[in-house]
């Protein structure tokens, strides 16, 4: 496995994070994972090193990235028990983003969502009106979401913000468009393998320096 290009990955242990995972071992990347303990997989394929520890700890970040050429972030918000919000996403990336510094390391993609960033004039009137609805009720996870966004975008890291909307479990894969502005309706999709070939795709070869872009089948 000697001269294999690595990367890093966070959020691991959620469903896009596995299919990410198997996609890049299957184009012959190594992965380093940070799985927080007990969330660790019971067999671990050939390729993945399994990092257990926290995304609060700089050390269990600095012991993922290490010998990587780039990081993905799929990691989400967390409703908590009896809905009780608990916002994480915009901390956790910045702590990334300075052990990244630190290391050397430049290429940073970052799954976050259709509804993070502000309005968008290509959301449809039904998207509009779910968007007014979801940050009515989850305030502090659509501001999570916000600055998470920020933090990347205010980062001296060559980024890219990746921004699904509806993230469906269709088995095989499709022609996803993906550009920075895409028409957003209530119907709208991509499947998950199709992200995560997309992901893998980007942190490795890269298209979209620097930009926010849209995914959909």
């Amino acid at each position: 496995m000697v001269g294999k290009q690595s990367i890093a990955v966070f959020g691991g242990s959620g469903k896009t994070g596995q299919e990410l995972i198997g996609v890049a071992l299957a184009r012959g990347l190594l992965v380093r994972a940070l799985y927080r303990p007990g969330s660790e997989p019971t067999q671990k394929p050939s390729g993945l090193e399994v990092i257990t520890g926290q995304l609060s700890e700089p050390a269990d970040l600095k012991r993922t990235l290490h010998g990587t050429s780039g990081a993905v972030i799929v990691f989400g918000p967390r409703l908590g028990k009896h809905n009780n919000p608990q916002p994480f996403c915009a901390d956790a990336t910045s702590r990334i983003i300075a052990e990244m510094r630190q290391l050397g390391i430049e290429r940073l993609i970052v799954q976050t969502g259709a509804m993070a960033g502000g309005d968008n004039l290509n959301w449809s009137r039904g998207v509009r009106w779910f968007v007014g609805r979801y940050r009515k009720n989850y305030p502090e996870i659509n501001a999570d979401r916000d600055k998470q966004e920020v933090v990347t975008k205010e980062s001296s890291l060559d980024w890219t913000l990746v921004r699904p909307f509806r993230i469906s479990g269709a088995r095989g894969k499709g022609n996803p468009r993906v550009a920075p502005a895409i028409r957003i309706g209530m119907f709208t999709s991509i499947r998950r393998t199709d992200l995560a070939e997309f992901l893998v795709s980007e942190v490795s070869e890269g298209r979209f320096h620097k930009q926010t872009v849209y995914i959909v089948s």
